[in-house]
C-alpha cells in the first residue's frame, strides 16, 4: 500500500482544507515530517489510518474527537486517501460525525459519520463506513491492528512491547496473532477435567446411595461387612457380598411361598366343605319359599280363565264391523277420484293460460327482431367508412415511426458531433500548453546561451597567470582580470537548455498537427450535421432571411421539442387507430348479427304458430274434464266428504274396544298360566337339588369346619405377611446390585477419562509439577516471539555495532508462569541481564528493532503482504550522533525495494540528513499548515 494523495478539510489541527501531495515523495528513500510540536505531525498519520480503518494512528483518537476547533463553522470535516496497491488505485474519504450549521433556518444539526471507497477502473463504489472498511481490509490485506503493527508505528509504542510483563506480552501476541484458539483449548480442557471431577463426585454419592439402600435382617451371617460397604470399597468384594445376601434371601423367599402354598390348599378343601353345608340350608329355605308361591298362583289362574271364556262372543260381532268398515272405505274411495279429476281440471286450465302467454312472447319477440334488424341496418351504414379510415391511420403509424428514427440518428449525429468538438478543445488546450512550454524554453535557451557568453571573460580571465600574455591583448600584465560569475552556467547546461528547446519545438508542431486535425474533423462533423438536420426540419433551421445559426444548445433543444411533439402525434395516432381497429370489428359483429338474426325469423313465427293452436287444445280439454266433475259429484251418498269419514270413524272406534276387551282378557290367562307354570317348575327343580346335595353335606358340623377355617385363614395371612417382608427386601437389593454393577463399571470408564483428560488439561494449562509453567498459547507465542528475535536482531546488531542481541528467558522458578521474558545479549563482556536495565538510547534501539522485527513477522503470518510505506513516530533525540547513524543505516536497509519511510522527528540532525521533507507550522490565528520539500 502507497499513499498519493491526502486531503485534511477541518480535521485536527488544520482549519481548512489542505492537500498533501505524497506521490511527489517518489517511491523510495527517506523522508522527514518535522516541525513545530503540537503543530499535528502524528494527526498526518493519524487522517491516514482514519480513512482507511475509522481509527487514529495510536488508536487513542476517535473520529468524533477529530473536528478542528479553528475550523469555520461551515468548513465540512472530512479525510480523502488516494492510495495505491499492486499497481491499481483507490480512493476512500471518510468523515465522523460532527455539529453543522442548518443549510435551512437557524440552529445546528449533526451530520452523521460516512465513508465512500472509489475504484479507479469504474466500478460501483462502496459506501456506508462498515462497508468501506471491510473493502480496505481486504483491498490491502491487513486489518487495523496489523496495519498498525507492520505500517505504523505510533510514538510512544516502541518500549511497550520490550518491558511489558509476560502476561501483558501474551494479550498483545494474542491479538495479533490470533492465538485464541489455542487460549479457548486450554480452557476446554480445564472445563472438561472439572466437568468430569463433578461427574466422579456425583458417582461416588451414587454408588453410596445405592450400597445404604441395601436391605438385610440384623442376623444375617455378613450384617457387618455389609454395613461397611461404601464406594470406596472394591466392586468385586462389594458384589461378592451383595450376590451372597441375594441368594441366601433368594432361598428364604422360596421356602415361605411353599409353605403358603400348601394353607392355601388346605384352606380351599375346607371351604368347600363349608360350601356344601352352607347350601343344604339355603336349598331349604327356598323350596319352602316356592311351594307358598305354587299355591297362591293357582286362585289368580282360575279367575283368568272365566274373564276369558266371558269374551268368547265376541269374534262374531268384530267380523261384522269389518265388512261394515269395508264398504265405509269403499264409498271415501269416490271423493278421492272426484279430487284427482278437479286437480287434472285445473292443470289444464292452467296450461291453457300458459300457451296463450307463450303464444303472446313469440308475437313480441318477433317484433322485436324486426327492430333489432332496422338498427343493425343504421349502424352498418354508419361504420361503412371504418376500414378505409384504418388503413389511412396505418399508413400515418409507419410515417411517424420512420420520423422517429430519424431523429433518433440526428440526435446519435449530434452527440458525436459534440464529441469531436470536446475532443478539438482539448486538443487545442494542449496546443497551448505546448506552446507555453516551447516558449519558456525558448526563454530558458537564450538566457543560459546569453549568461554563457557573458561569462566568457571571466573564463579566459581565470586562465590568464601574471607574466604570460593575454590570448586577446597579448599584455602580460593582467592589473584587473574580469571575474566569473558565481551563477555563470556551464556548456552542457546550455546544450541541454538547447535540447530542452528542440524537444519542446517537437512538442508544440506535434500538438498543432493534432490540434488541426481535430478542429478539420469537428467542423466536417458540424456542417455534416447541419446538412441533416435542415433535411429533417427545414422549418426549424431554415428563415425567410438566411440560415439559422446551429448551436449544439439550439439543436438539443430542437431535438427535444421534435421529439415531444412525435410522440404527441404518435400517441394520438395509435389512439385514433385504436378506435378505427374497434369500429372495424364492431361493423364485423353487427354484419354477423344481422345475418343471424335474418336466419331465426322464420322458426320465430312458425313457433307462435304452434303456441296458438297449443293454447286453443289446452282450453277444450279444461272445459270437457269440469262437465266430468259434475257428473261425479251428483252420484255421492254425502254432499261432503267430512260426514263419510265421521261414520267410518265410528265404526272404527266400536271395533276397537271389542278388540281390546279380548286381548286384555287372552293376555291376563297367559300370565296366570305363566306364573303357575313358572312356580311349579321351580319347586321341581329346588326338590331336585335338595336330593342330588344330600350327598355332598359334611359330617362334621357347621360351627367346628368354620373355627378349623378361622385357624387356616390366620396362618396364611402369616405366610403372606412374611413373603412380601422378604419380596420387599429381595427386589430392592436385587435392583441395587444390578445398579450398582452399571454404576461402577461406569464409574471405572469415567476415572480412566479424568486421568488422562486431566493430565492433558495440566499440560496445557502449564501447571505440572515439577514443570515449567508454559501454557499452550505461551508455548505457540514463544514460536512467534523466536522469529521476531531473528528478524529484530539482524538490525539491532547493525545499531549496535554487534554489541547487543535480544534473547528469550524462561522464569527464575516453576512456581510461575514463563516463556516470553526477554533479555539482552552483551557481546562487548559476554553477560546476559534484562531488557530493563539498558540505558534510553540502547532501550530506543533495542525497542525499534523489535518494532520492524515485529512489523516484518506480522507482514509474514498476514500471508506475505508487502507495505511501499512505513511510518516511525518519534523516539531519535535519545541517540548520540554515531547511533543515530547506525539507525539511519538500518533505517535506509528498509528502502530498499522501492519502500518509502517516513520518520516523525524534530532532531536537528535528521533535517541535515534527510533532504525530502514535509514541514507542519502552527499558524498564529490557529490551525497548521503544512510544505512539502522534495
Amino acid at each position: 500500500m502507497r499513499p498519493l494523495k491526502l486531503t485534511l478539510s477541518a480535521f485536527g489541527p488544520y482549519a481548512g482544507e489542505t492537500v498533501l501531495e505524497l506521490e511527489k515523495l517518489g517511491k523510495g528513500g527517506l523522508y522527514l515530517v518535522t516541525g513545530d510540536t503540537g503543530a499535528g505531525k502524528t494527526t498526518l498519520f493519524d487522517a491516514i489510518t482514519y480513512a482507511l480503518y475509522d481509527h487514529s494512528s495510536g488508536g487513542v483518537r476517535e473520529g468524533a474527537m477529530l473536528r478542528c476547533k479553528y475550523a469555520d463553522p461551515r468548513t465540512p470535516t472530512f479525510v480523502e486517501l488516494e492510495f495505491e496497491v499492486n499497481g491499481a488505485r483507490y480512493t476512500v474519504r471518510r468523515n465522523p460525525e460532527y455539529t453543522r450549521p442548518k443549510v435551512r433556518g437557524e440552529g445546528f444539526t449533526a451530520e452523521k459519520a460516512d465513508a465512500t471507497l472509489t475504484y479507479a477502473d469504474g466500478r460501483p463504489p462502496v459506501t456506508k463506513a462498515k462497508d468501506v472498511t471491510a473493502a480496505v481490509q481486504e483491498i490491502i490485506g491487513l486489518d487495523y491492528s496489523q496495519f498498525s503493527q507492520i505500517a505504523m508505528i505510533a510514538q510512544g509504542q516502541f518500549t511497550k512491547l520490550l518491558n511489558v510483563s509476560t502476561e501483558e506480552r501474551i494479550r498483545i501476541f494474542r491479538k495479533l496473532f490470533r492465538t485464541q484458539r489455542y487460549a479457548r483449548l486450554q480452557d476446554r480442557l480445564q472445563e472438561e477435567a472439572s466437568r468430569l471431577n463433578q461427574q466422579r463426585t456425583a458417582q461416588n454419592a451414587k454408588l453410596d446411595s445405592l450400597l445404604s439402600g441395601v436391605q438385610y435382617a440384623p442376623d444375617d451371617p455378613d450384617a457387618a461387612a455389609l454395613a461397611a460397604l461404601s464406594a470406596q470399597t472394591e466392586p468385586e468384594t462389594t458384589l461378592a457380598l451383595l450376590d451372597a445376601l441375594l441368594t441366601r434371601q433368594t432361598a428364604a423367599q422360596e421356602t415361605a411361598a411353599a409353605a403358603l402354598k400348601q394353607t392355601e390348599a388346605q384352606l380351599d378343601g375346607l371351604q368347600q366343605q363349608l360350601g356344601a353345608a352352607r347350601q343344604a340350608a339355603q336349598l331349604a329355605a327356598q323350596l319352602t319359599e316356592k311351594q307358598a308361591a305354587l299355591a297362591a298362583a293357582l286362585p289368580a289362574l282360575e279367575a283368568a280363565r272365566a274373564e276369558s271364556a266371558r269374551h268368547a262372543g265376541d269374534a262374531a260381532q268384530l267380523d261384522a264391523l269389518a265388512g261394515q268398515v269395508t264398504q265405509a272405505k269403499a264409498a271415501l274411495s269416490a271423493y278421492d277420484a272426484l279430487d284427482a279429476l278437479c286437480r287434472e281440471q285445473k292443470q289444464t286450465a292452467d296450461a291453457a293460460q300458459l300457451a296463450r302467454a307463450q303464444a303472446a312472447k313469440k308475437r313480441a319477440q318477433l317484433e322485436t327482431l324486426a327492430a333489432q334488424l332496422t338498427a343493425d341496418e343504421q349502424a352498418l351504414a354508419a361504420l361503412e367508412a371504418a376500414p378505409t379510415q384504418k388503413l389511412a391511420l396505418e399508413t400515418q403509424e409507419k410515417e411517424l415511426a420512420q420520423r422517429g428514427e430519424a431523429l433518433a440518428t440526428l440526435q446519435s449525429r449530434l452527440a458525436a458531433c459534440q464529441k469531436l468538438a470536446q475532443k478539438a478543445r482539448r486538443a487545442q488546450e494542449t496546443y497551448r500548453t505546448a506552446a507555453e512550454a516551447k516558449a519558456q524554453a525558448h526563454a530558458r535557451r537564450d538566457t543560459l546561451d546569453k549568461a554563457f557568453l557573458d561569462a566568457q571573460a571571466g573564463v579566459l580571465a581565470r586562465e590568464l597567470t601574471e607574466g604570460a600574455p593575454c590570448p586577446v591583448c597579448g599584455s602580460t600584465h593582467h592589473p584587473a582580470k574580469a571575474q566569473l560569475p558565481r551563477t555563470a552556467p556551464t556548456q552542457a547546461q546550455v546544450d541541454a537548455a538547447k535540447q530542452e528547446a528542440d524537444t519542446a519545438d517537437a512538442l508544440a508542431q506535434t500538438a498543432s498537427t493534432a490540434a488541426q486535425s481535430a478542429n478539420a474533423a469537428a467542423d466536417e462533423a458540424r456542417r455534416s450535421l447541419r446538412r441533416d438536420a435542415e433535411s429533417l426540419l427545414p422549418q426549424r433551421f431554415t428563415a425567410p432571411d438566411g440560415p439559422v445559426q446551429l448551436t449544439f444548445a439550439l439543436m438539443t433543444t430542437v431535438l427535444a421539442e421534435e421529439a415531444d411533439a412525435l410522440h404527441t402525434a404518435q400517441a394520438g395516432c395509435a389512439a385514433a387507430l385504436r378506435q378505427a381497429e374497434a369500429d372495424c370489428a364492431r361493423r364485423t359483429a353487427l354484419d354477423a348479427d344481422r345475418q343471424a338474426r335474418t336466419r331465426q325469423r322464420p322458426a320465430l313465427e312458425q313457433a307462435a304458430s304452434d303456441a296458438d293452436r297449443t293454447a286453443a287444445a289446452q282450453s277444450a280439454r279444461a272445459d270437457a274434464l269440469e262437465r266430468q266433475i259434475t257428473d261425479q259429484r251428483a252420484a255421492l251418498p254425502c254432499p261432503q266428504r267430512t260426514e263419510a269419514q265421521a261414520a267410518l270413524d265410528a265404526l272404527e272406534a266400536k271395533r276397537r274396544t271389542f278388540r281390546t276387551g279380548m286381548e286384555q282378557a287372552e293376555a291376563a290367562l297367559r300370565r296366570a298360566q305363566q306364573t303357575h307354570a313358572a312356580a311349579k317348575a321351580a319347586v321341581d327343580a329346588l326338590l331336585a337339588q335338595q336330593a342330588a346335595a344330600a350327598k355332598a353335606v359334611p359330617e362334621q358340623p357347621l360351627e367346628v369346619l368354620q373355627a378349623r377355617q378361622a385357624e387356616l385363614s390366620a396362618a396364611r395371612t402369616a405366610l403372606r405377611e412374611q413373603a412380601q417382608q422378604l419380596a420387599a427386601q429381595l427386589l430392592p437389593n436385587r435392583t441395587a446390585a444390578e445398579n450398582y454393577r452399571a454404576a461402577a463399571a461406569a464409574r471405572a470408564a469415567l476415572e480412566q477419562r479424568w486421568q488422562w483428560v486431566s493430565a492433558l488439561a495440566a499440560t496445557a494449562g502449564g501447571t505440572l509439577t515439577s514443570k515449567q509453567k508454559i501454557r499452550l498459547e505461551a508455548y505457540i507465542q514463544m514460536n512467534y516471539l523466536d522469529r521476531i528475535l531473528r528478524h529484530a536482531n539482524t538490525r539491532l546488531m547493525q545499531m549496535t555495532a554487534g554489541q547487543y542481541e535480544l534473547e528469550r528467558i524462561g522464569a527464575e522458578n516453576q512456581r510461575s508462569q514463563s516463556g516470553l521474558d526477554l533479555g539482552v545479549i552483551d557481546h562487548y563482556n559476554g553477560t546476559r541481564r534484562s531488557v530493563k536495565t539498558l540505558s534510553g538510547g540502547e532501550s530506543f534501539k533495542a525497542s525499534l528493532a523489535l518494532a520492524l522485527g515485529l512489523s516484518d513477522e506480522v507482514q509474514s503470518a498476514a500471508g506475505g503482504i508487502r507495505l511501499d510505506t512505513l511510518f516511525l513516530d518519534e523516539g531519535f533525540g535519545s541517540l548520540d550522533d554515531e547511533s543515530l547513524e547506525q539507525a539511519m543505516r538500518v533505517l535506509a536497509g528498509l528502502t530498499e525495494g522501492d519502500r518509502l519511510v517516513g520518520i516523525i522527528s524534530h532532531v536537528g540532525a535528521l533535517k541535515d540528513r534527510i533532504d525530502r521533507q514535509v514541514v507542519v507550522r502552527k499558524g498564529r490565528t490557529g490551525g497548521s499548515t503544512v510544505e512539502l520539500i522534495v
